[in-house]
């Protein structure tokens, strides 16, 4: 308990409005992908996109379908609030509805073994075995 003519500690904080949360794709648990503002604005608000999965590592690889030609794979369409079916995608992709929802923060465009063009995201507080980039 303060003293006498001490304040207390206020028992509020306030909250800023700022996003800051970058770029980053969710997945959520009606199976949709979801593009953050930071994550459109990468792809110049493209609303068609091809995405792969390194499950070992757990990324997603995103690129744009006229700048990474991927034989025999169908772009994801994106809708005005920027969302797009994935119940394909979490499927094939062997990941459990459970874990959902789940989200994939942005670590760096062409790296590694991943296509020229494209853009990679680390599945949020996993640690990759090949520990090519830092955890977000």
């Amino acid at each position: 308990m303060p003293k006498r003519n001490q304040p207390a500690e206020p028992s509020f904080q306030w909250i800023s409005n700022e996003s800051g949360n970058g770029e980053y794709i969710t997945i959520d648990a009606h199976r949709r992908f979801y593009l953050s503002s930071g994550t459109r604005a990468l792809f110049n608000g493209a609303k068609s996109l091809i995405v792969g999965y390194d499950a070992v590592n757990k990324r997603l690889v995103v690129a744009k379908p006229d700048i990474v030609r991927a034989a025999n794979v169908k772009p994801y369409s994106f809708d005005k609030r920027w969302y797009a079916s994935a119940r394909h995608f979490v499927k094939n992709a062997g990941i459990d509805p459970s874990d959902l929802p789940i989200r994939f923060n942005y670590v760096g465009k062409d790296f590694a073994d991943t296509p020229a063009g494209s853009h990679t995201f680390q599945l949020a507080d996993y640690d990759a075995p090949d520990d090519k980039f830092p955890s977000a």
